[in-house]
């Protein structure tokens, strides 16, 4: 008798838990509980493309999460505020959650790229849909559903033109990677997004210059720091307290390595 139940699994490359959120992650305190939390959520998100929704239209909140994932509502709560600070989900204003590497452990490789866009646009869609709930009746009462969609490609595309032109991502990440030898890409969703959040606070370019040019000093020459100079660590929530430091007496630049580490580890603990 044939098998028709369709399967959802995951392919995680051999290094995943080697990767640099899942070692912050583990490094906290009940971060092994974290991370059993977000493989359950990848797993259940799969039947879904990557979008937790209880029979695709319930959100869940964080009793029903604790108990599908057989944890206490408290570590719950917590794993997902973190999740959030590392980039690892987005909650939408619907409730909706979504895994946002998802695409990274499924489908074939040689769609990667294409996959990540449809699933990002997807994202962008839905959250549009939820702002724009009720007004287009009243807007748009004329339009046909095709020229909605036209409507919200036309959006998309504005956002992303504007983005480039209102932040100064390509200057930032380009003087990063040269003080550092590295190669990041400027037109990366987390890299921009962080950026995007200091900008708002009110920070300016010659900020992240000097940001850039204190943590060099301190951690280029550190081998086990060295991999923190990266726009999510630098460009976090800890963006503010490392400005302020500058500048700081040759006694207090000689930094522990241990102390370093564990602020690291910190950043997306508090």
């Amino acid at each position: 008798m044939a098998d028709n139940k369709k399967y959802y699994y995951l392919k995680l490359k051999e290094n995943f838990f080697e990767s640099d959120s899942m070692v912050l992650l583990e490094n906290m305190k009940d971060g092994y509980l974290y991370s059993n939390i977000l493989l359950k959520l990848y797993l259940r998100s799969l039947k879904d493309g990557g979008r937790l929704m209880l029979n695709g239209a319930i959100p869940y909140n964080s009793q029903m999460l604790a108990s599908v994932t057989r944890h206490q509502v408290g570590t719950v709560e917590k794993a997902l505020t973190i999740f959030k600070e590392l980039g690892l989900i987005e909650i939408l204003d619907s409730g909706s959650i979504y895994i946002m590497n998802i695409q990274d452990f499924i489908g074939e490789s040689s769609s990667e790229a294409d996959r990540k866009r449809a699933y990002r646009s997807r994202i962008e869609r839905e959250r549009f849909h939820g702002q724009m709930s009720g007004q287009l009746e009243d807007k748009c009462p004329d339009k046909t559903p095709p020229e909605i969609e036209k409507e919200i490609e036309n959006r998309d595309k504005y956002i992303v033109e504007q983005s480039l032109t209102e932040y100064p991502f390509k200057e930032i990440i380009d003087y990063l990677n040269e003080k550092t030898g590295k190669a990041y890409k400027y037109s990366t969703e987390t890299t921009q997004r962080h950026i995007r959040a200091r900008i708002k606070e009110g920070f300016t370019l010659e900020d992240f210059k000097n940001v850039i040019d204190w943590k060099v000093s301190q951690w280029g020459r550190e081998e086990k720091m060295e991999r923190y100079l990266r726009p999510q660590t630098l460009f976090g929530t800890k963006f503010e307290s490392y400005l302020n430091e500058i500048p700081l007496s040759k006694k207090q630049q000689a930094i522990d390595v241990k102390e370093s580490v564990e602020e690291c580890i910190d950043l997306w603990s508090e």
